[in-house]
């Protein structure tokens, strides 16, 4: 797949697109389906990569009835909408955030193919909920599969990446016998789970309404698409439902393990008499003072420095810590240098949440700036990056990344201990 626009894809688009639409009512929302944001990576996929986008995402959310696929180009982005129902036809002159937010009000599962330079790191701290690729069954195309999870592999925290893969083009046997084979591989050279997320035989009527547009291309490309989408799917979905009134409680049977008529049950539990008290007359009662509270004191470290380091921009000439972050990631720390600009700094057990909070520190600068007077820029800039570790040879491959790696531990000397750090990059 390319990144110019697919003669393959618009034809595909010509056709699933109905030219004239019938305005309905909108459908209850789907309360019940758990919302996903899922990247779709396509690796060797039979004849065109383009064709197979569609099926496939329908196909990977069985349970939904509705789902939106967004293909990422150099100068737009698709926007492929697929339900049960009748769709609504979109306004495409509208803003891409808008068109989200319309269709954030039907569809909880999207699917969003990167461009084709994508960066492992960057796909796995954007914010996804998982990574699947799509791929084919020959020889070429597998291995191709097993050098994308390799990629995968080499990030810091990659067990926890909820990664899989959807077989196309191939029945049900083959597509079982060689996820199989290649999850062993994996697990075996790469130490971390595969998951298989099942197969697409053929593309046929599965029975979904499609309905694609093209829009303009994000302003800050994947970064901005899925903060867009958090946004739309929270602010649709936010609205809490009524508690249920309390049914009248049954007897309770148990349908899925039955209890054995031989079973020996619980014996019940009866509230024990305390034993009575026997007064010996012929000892003298001692008096006994009585137990001063002990009043506890909160313990509290010496200093700043003896949590975890403290705060992370205390260990990086030029950067002073700013007294705010991110509401959801306070865990990320955040400093501001000389010319105002703003450093998000983190350990590399968070490193998911870094690209997310810099998103968030672009998007809250006139915020940070009423917050923090006369210490930001006026303009907004890039946020600068960095990642804290305590065993360097985890980071070798982020070298070249844009990430300013350092390395923070602590250094005993005697009795006495304190945190060390410097810059590896």
């Amino acid at each position: 797949m390319t990144t110019q626009p697919d003669p393959y894809g618009a034809l595909t688009d010509l056709f699933t697109t109905p030219s004239t639409a019938t305005t309905v009512a909108e459908p209850p929302r789907a309360s019940t389906v758990t919302p996903r944001i899922e990247c779709l990576i396509p690796g060797h996929l039979p004849v065109r990569a383009a064709v197979w986008l569609g099926p496939c995402t329908w196909a990977l959310n069985p349970d939904a009835d509705d789902a939106a696929l967004l293909r990422i180009e150099d100068d737009s982005t698709c926007l492929s909408r697929l339900s049960s129902t009748p769709l609504d036809p979109l306004d495409t002159t509208r803003p891409l955030a808008e068109t989200i937010d319309q269709t954030a009000t039907r569809s909880r599962r999207w699917a969003i193919v990167p461009p084709m330079q994508w960066d492992a790191v960057h796909l796995a701290t954007v914010g996804f909920d998982r990574i699947t690729i799509l791929s084919g069954t020959d020889q070429a195309a597998v291995v191709a599969a097993y050098q994308v999870c390799k990629t995968f592999a080499s990030l810091p925290g990659a067990v926890q990446l909820d990664l899989g893969i959807c077989f196309a083009g191939s029945d049900g046997t083959t597509a079982e016998a060689t996820g199989r084979r290649l999850a062993d591989t994996v697990r075996e050279q790469l130490g971390f789970e595969l998951a298989l997320r099942g197969h697409l035989h053929r593309i046929d009527d599965a029975g979904a309404q499609v309905q694609s547009s093209r829009c303009r291309s994000h302003e800050h490309g994947l970064d901005g698409l899925v903060s867009e989408i958090h946004r739309g799917l929270a602010a649709t979905f936010a609205e809490p439902a009524e508690p249920a009134e309390p049914s009248p409680v049954e007897s309770p049977v148990i349908h899925e393990f039955p209890v054995p008529s031989d079973s020996v049950p619980e014996p019940a539990l009866f509230d024990v008499p305390p034993p009575p008290l026997v007064i010996d007359e012929d000892v003298e009662s001692t008096p006994v003072e009585p137990v001063q509270p002990m009043r506890s004191e909160p313990v509290r470290p010496s200093s700043t420095s003896d949590v975890e380091g403290g705060h992370l921009a205390e260990h990086v000439d030029g950067i002073d810590p700013l007294p705010i972050s991110s509401p959801t990631c306070p865990e990320i720390d955040l400093g501001v240098d000389s010319h105002g600009r703003v450093h998000c700094l983190c350990r590399e057990s968070d490193l998911r949440q870094l690209r997310v909070v810099s998103r968030w520190v672009l998007e809250h600068h006139h915020i940070l700036t009423l917050a923090c007077p006369d210490r930001l820029s006026a303009s907004p800039l890039e946020p600068t990056c960095h990642l804290f570790t305590a065993h360097p040879p985890d980071l070798s491959d982020l070298h070249g990344s844009g990430l300013r790696l350092h390395l923070l531990t602590r250094v005993h000397v005697g009795r006495e201990s304190t945190w060390f750090a410097c810059p590896l990059s």
